[in-house]
């Protein structure tokens, strides 16, 4: 199975970069104001950390959850 070490630093940053470009695609789709946005956003949130606990999430998956929830893996993604 994939992990990290399986990525360059670049491809691991366009994973990292995944999740928010995915909520940014779904927020985008079909625009519903500040409102929208944030329950949009939460969603996003809230979906990174479910993924975190669920035990049939990848362990890919995990690894991504994992690197985004640190100071570092966000720097990397934006």
């Amino acid at each position: 199975m994939a992990d990290k070490t399986n990525f360059t630093k670049d491809e691991w940053a366009l994973l990292l970069r995944s999740p928010m470009n995915a909520g940014m695609a779904i927020t985008a789709a079909e625009p519903s104001g500040l409102f929208g946005l944030l329950k949009e956003s939460f969603a996003g949130g809230t979906a990174l950390a479910r993924a975190a606990t669920d035990p049939n999430a990848t362990p890919l998956v995990k690894a991504v959850v994992a690197d985004f929830q640190t100071s570092d893996g966000r720097a990397a993604a934006s």
